[in-house]
C-alpha cells in the first residue's frame, strides 16, 4: 500500500510520482527525469485536501490518503488550480466524497465549471479569506497569472507553511521529497527551468506578488509546491532567484539560435561566438531544430542578449526560427538586446525581419546594420563577424 509521507505535525505529502513524464504542457516542456503531482492533507478537527492529482493517479493518491486517515471522511478540499494535472481528480473525489466543501479562487469556480460541467457547493475565496479547520487556520492568498487566472496559495500561520500550488515548482521526482535531500544548487536550476519554461511571461506578477507576501508579513518556513521537493532549508535561495527571475536579472551572456543547412549561416554563428566569448561574454548557441526549447528559454532567462541567425528559404526564414520568435514575443522579456543574421543566395530578406520579430518581442537591436552574408562567408568575412562579435561584448558589458 502506498503512504503518505509527514511533513509536519498533522500535514502530509499524498501525491503521486509520474517518472515517465518526458512532455510538460504537451510538447512545450520535454523534461529528463518525470515529475510529480502533490497533494496535500491536513489532519484536524475537520480533515481537508489540498489539491488533487491527474485523474489517472488519483487511486494512488486516495491509497496516501487512507494509509493516515482510514476510512474517516475529508471535510474540505482546496482547489488552488483547476488545471488538470491538479484538478483531474476532482470529479471522482467529489463522488467518493460528496458531503466535502470545495474552497477556490472566484475565477477558479468558474474554470472548474466550464472544464467538468458540474456545479457543486463551491466556497468562493479571495485574498485574506480563512477557513478555520480547528487547530489550523488556513489563509488564502490569491495569485492570478502565476500562471492562470485562478492560481492560490494557502497558508496556515500555525505551522509556518505555505501551499503555493505551481509557484516555486520544479520538476524533482524523488522519494526524497524535501530540498536538502538534492542541495540547493540542483534545486534552484530546476526552479529556474521550471519558472522560465512556465512562468517566465508572468514576471510583473510574480514581483507584486513576492512584494505582496512580504507586505503580509506571513512566517513562513516550508514551501509545499504543487510539483517537485518541498522547500525547506532554501528558502532565502528561492526568494532571492524568484526575485531575479520576476526582474530578468541578468549576467554577461549572450544566447545564439541560428538554423542552417549549408553551414553559411552557421559559420556566422560560431564567428559571432568566438568575438564575443574571447571578450569576457557567456556565450551559449544553439541549432534552434537540434535542441529543447526548454534548454533555450532557460538560459535566454538570465542572458543580456539574443542573437537568431537563419538561411532564406524561399524568401522566408526557417520554420524552426520563425517559430522560436513567436514564443519569444509572448514571453513579454525585459532589458534585453538581441540581433538578426544569416546568409542568402538571391533574395536579401529574413535578417530584416529577424529584427523586426525581436523588435516586437520587445528586444532592442544591437545593431542597425542588416548583418547577412551572400553564400559562403570568407575568411575575412568572418574576421568582421569576429570583430562585429567583439562590438556586441563591450555593449552587453556596459548593460
Amino acid at each position: 500500500m502506498k503512504q503518505a509521507i509527514q511533513i509536519k505535525e498533522n500535514m502530509y505529502w499524498v501525491g503521486v510520482h509520474d517518472f515517465n513524464c518526458r512532455h510538460f504542457h504537451g510538447d512545450l516542456f520535454p523534461i529528463a527525469e518525470g515529475t510529480t503531482y502533490n497533494s496535500y492533507l491536513i489532519v484536524d478537527e475537520q480533515v481537508t485536501l489540498i489539491d488533487t492529482v491527474e485523474e489517472e493517479f488519483y487511486d494512488t493518491m486516495m491509497e496516501r490518503i487512507r494509509s493516515v486517515i482510514g476510512e474517516r471522511t475529508i471535510d474540505n478540499v482546496i482547489v488552488q488550480h483547476a488545471e488538470p494535472d491538479h484538478s483531474g481528480g476532482f470529479l471522482k473525489f467529489m463522488k467518493d466524497y460528496p458531503n466535502a466543501r470545495p474552497y477556490a479562487s472566484n475565477a477558479g469556480v468558474g474554470i472548474m465549471l466550464k472544464q467538468y460541467f458540474k456545479s457543486y457547493d463551491f466556497q468562493r475565496v479571495k485574498t485574506g479569506d480563512t477557513l478555520s479547520t480547528g487547530r489550523y487556520t488556513l489563509t488564502f492568498v490569491e495569485m492570478p497569472m502565476i500562471h492562470w487566472p485562478d492560481n492560490m496559495l494557502t497558508y496556515v500561520a500555525e505551522q509556518k507553511i505555505a501551499f503555493s500550488n505551481d509557484a516555486f515548482g520544479q520538476h524533482i521526482a524523488s522519494y526524497d521529497i524535501f530540498d536538502d535531500a538534492h542541495g540547493a544548487a540542483k534545486c534552484i536550476d530546476r526552479a529556474k527551468d521550471y519558472y522560465a519554461n512556465i512562468v517566465m511571461p508572468y514576471g510583473m506578477q510574480v514581483a507584486n506578488k513576492l512584494k505582496q507576501i512580504r507586505d503580509m508579513n506571513l512566517d513562513i518556513d516550508m514551501i509545499a509546491p504543487a510539483h517537485g521537493i518541498i522547500w525547506r532549508s532554501y528558502l532565502p535561495e528561492l526568494f532571492q532567484a524568484y526575485e531575479d527571475f520576476a526582474t530578468f536579472k541578468a549576467v554577461d551572456k549572450a544566447v545564439i539560435v541560428y538554423e542552417s543547412v549549408w553551414k553559411h549561416t552557421q559559420m556566422m554563428a560560431e564567428a559571432l561566438a568566438e568575438g564575443m566569448g574571447r571578450n569576457g561574454i557567456c556565450v551559449k548557441i544553439f541549432k534552434c531544430s537540434m535542441t529543447s526549447p526548454a534548454i533555450i528559454q532557460k538560459e535566454l532567462l538570465d542572458a543580456k542578449a539574443v542573437l537568431v541567425g537563419s538561411g532564406n528559404y524561399n524568401n522566408a526564414m526557417a520554420g524552426s526560427i520563425a517559430a522560436f520568435l513567436e514564443k519569444l514575443i509572448t514571453c513579454k522579456v525585459k532589458n534585453k538586446k538581441g540581433l538578426g543574421f544569416g546568409s542568402y543566395g538571391w533574395a536579401n530578406l529574413v535578417t530584416k525581419e529577424i529584427n523586426a520579430r525581436l523588435e516586437k518581442a520587445g528586444i532592442t537591436l544591437l545593431n542597425d546594420e542588416v548583418v547577412s552574408q551572400n553564400y559562403t562567408p570568407s575568411e575575412a568575412d568572418l574576421d568582421a563577424l569576429m570583430e562585429l562579435g567583439k562590438q556586441i561584448a563591450e555593449e552587453i558589458k556596459a548593460m
